[in-house]
């Protein structure tokens, strides 16, 4: 019998991100579920009333009422949600997976973690002449086409990245504020992590720092940029069908 596989997409994104992944999971016998968080994708809620919580609370909805637990996977920002997820129904998870991803401690937040390696994300932009562009209540922010290609999707074709930038969506500021309420069961839920090196947006410092912090029974390694699910998606594939 295949796994059921959870994608959790990360900021600014949708469940629209795993379009070539999905598949190839599939084509295996295996059950893909792969959701746009609240205001994101095609989900309609107001993103200025999201956070870290709801977003948790959306993933446990999805698989409570699920009979075998499922492999839970997360991207970038999506760590965070995964994270938080399985602390509510741990007994349901049968690994989680991060994809150079957010992956924390008890009360650390995203942008607390991202801050304990210098230069930071938005300090990368900053330098390099972009920044984010943030609402006029200062509650969400959104990322720039220029932002997208040079950073989030640099290992790909210029045009490619830019096509995908009109996809994305603003982002909850609280969110990515909140902290995480972990328990211990957190601990005892089997984890995998997908380091990917050449990442501009979560260094791989930071990610070998999170895994040294937080234990991982594997570790994997893939050559790319922050998103690999668009860049390599087989190669990324063949890992998540290798657990």
């Amino acid at each position: 019998m295949g796994n059921t596989f959870i994608l959790v997409h990360g900021a600014w994104h949708g469940g629209w991100c795993w379009e070539k992944l999905r598949p190839l999971l599939e084509a295996e016998g295996h059950t893909v579920i792969a959701p746009d968080m609240p205001g994101h994708g095609e989900d309609r809620l107001p993103i200025e009333d999201q956070n870290l919580e709801k977003y948790a609370r959306t993933v446990e909805a999805l698989i409570a009422p699920l009979n075998e637990p499922v492999i839970l996977v997360g991207h970038s920002f999506g760590g965070m949600i995964a994270s938080q997820a399985a602390c509510y129904i741990p007994n349901k998870i049968k690994k989680l997976v991060y994809i150079s991803a957010f992956l924390p401690r008890a009360g650390q937040s995203c942008v607390g973690i991202a801050k304990s390696i210098r230069p930071t994300f938005h300090e990368k932009l900053v330098a390099s002449g972009h920044d984010f562009i943030l609402s006029a209540d200062g509650k969400t922010s959104k990322v720039a086409p220029d932002s997208c290609a040079d950073f989030i999707y640099d290992d790909i074709p210029r045009d490619a990245a830019l096509m995908i930038a009109k996809r994305l969506g603003p982002e909850s500021n609280a969110a990515q504020n909140q902290t995480v309420v972990l328990n211990d069961r957190f601990n005892d839920i089997p984890k995998a992590y997908v380091r990917c090196v050449f990442d501009r947006v979560i260094d791989v410092m930071l990610q070998d720092k999170m895994i040294a912090e937080t234990y991982c029974g594997e570790v994997y390694t893939l050559e790319t940029g922050h998103c690999p699910f668009e860049s390599t998606p087989r190669s990324l594939a063949d890992i998540l069908l290798s657990l």
